[in-house]
C-alpha cells in the first residue's frame, strides 16, 4: 500500500486478518513505526497502527537489501452478506505498508471446550439472558486480564460491550492479545445494545449482544494478556479453550 488503496471484495459472515509489515533499507535495533486506515462499507475509517522492531531472517527476494517488521496483525468480523473493505496507507509514511488478506469461516464444531477463569480479576459479573444468569469477567481498560495456557491451542474470547446513557445504539471496541510482550493479534469488533439480557446489579449498564473473537496460541506454557484498547470502556468476558 502506498498512493492507492486496495479494495477487497468480501461476502459475509467471515473473519479477516490483515497481517502488515514495513520496510526498511537500513539493518536497525529501532522499532518502526507504521499505520495505515481501513473502511469497511463507506463507515467511519478505523485507523490501525503498528509499531515492531525488523525481523532478522525475513528478507525478500526482490529487494534482497532491504528489512522488515514483524507482522502486524489486525482482526476484523464482517457480517453476513456483501461487503467492500477499502486499505490506504498514511500518506506521510517513507515506504509502503505490506499487506496480505486473509479469509477465514467462523468455526462451527469446536470440539471439546474449556472454560478459563483469569489468574486474578476484578469483578465478576452476571448477565441475565432470558430469565438465566450467565457469569462474565469485566475487563477494564489499563487492567489487563491475564491467563495460563498451554500451546499449541485456540483461545474463544466472548465479550459484551457494556453500555452507558451517553453512548449510541451501536458501538465498536478492540481487544488486544499478548503474549508476554509480543502481541498475538487485535481483534476489532462492532456490537449493539441488547434488548433481552441486564447486567445485574448494575441497572445503569445495558450489556451489547455478544461478540467472539478467536486467537491462535502458540506452542508451550505462557501467560496470555488481554486488554481493551479503548479508554474509558468496559466490557465483559468469558474464555475458553479447544483444539
Amino acid at each position: 500500500m502506498r498512493d492507492d488503496s486496495l479494495i477487497y471484495q468480501v461476502n459475509g459472515p467471515a473473519r479477516i486478518e490483515l497481517i502488515t509489515r514495513y520496510p526498511s533499507p537500513e539493518k536497525s535495533k529501532k522499532s518502526q513505526s507504521f499505520s495505515y486506515q481501513l473502511v469497511v462499507d463507506n463507515e467511519e475509517p478505523i485507523i490501525i497502527n503498528h509499531r515492531y522492531k525488523l525481523h532478522k531472517s525475513i528478507r525478500s527476494v526482490q529487494h534482497p537489501s532491504h528489512y522488515y517488521t514483524y507482522s502486524g496483525n489486525y482482526f476484523i468480523n464482517i457480517k453476513d452478506g456483501d461487503h467492500t473493505l477499502s486499505m490506504l496507507t498514511n500518506a506521510e509514511q517513507k515506504y509502503p505498508v505490506l499487506l496480505r488478506v486473509i479469509k477465514k469461516r467462523f468455526k462451527t464444531s469446536l470440539g471439546k471446550v474449556n472454560d478459563l477463569q483469569p489468574m486474578v480479576f476484578q469483578a465478576n459479573r452476571t448477565v441475565e439472558v432470558s430469565g438465566k444468569g450467565i457469569s462474565y469477567y469485566e475487563l477494564i481498560h489499563g487492567r489487563p486480564l491475564q491467563l495460563n495456557l498451554d500451546g499449541p491451542k485456540t483461545l474463544r474470547i466472548l465479550s459484551r460491550l457494556l453500555f452507558d446513557s451517553e453512548m449510541g445504539t451501536e458501538e465498536s471496541f478492540r481487544i488486544r492479545v499478548k503474549s508476554g510482550k509480543k502481541v498475538l493479534g487485535t481483534y476489532y469488533l462492532s456490537t449493539e445494545r441488547s434488548s433481552d439480557s441486564r447486567v445485574m446489579d448494575q441497572p445503569d449498564k445495558v450489556p451489547g449482544k455478544w461478540r467472539t473473537c478467536e486467537v491462535t496460541i502458540p506452542s508451550g506454557k505462557q501467560v496470555i494478556s488481554v486488554e481493551i484498547v479503548e479508554k474509558g470502556r468496559s466490557i465483559l468476558t468469558r474464555f475458553q479453550e479447544y483444539k
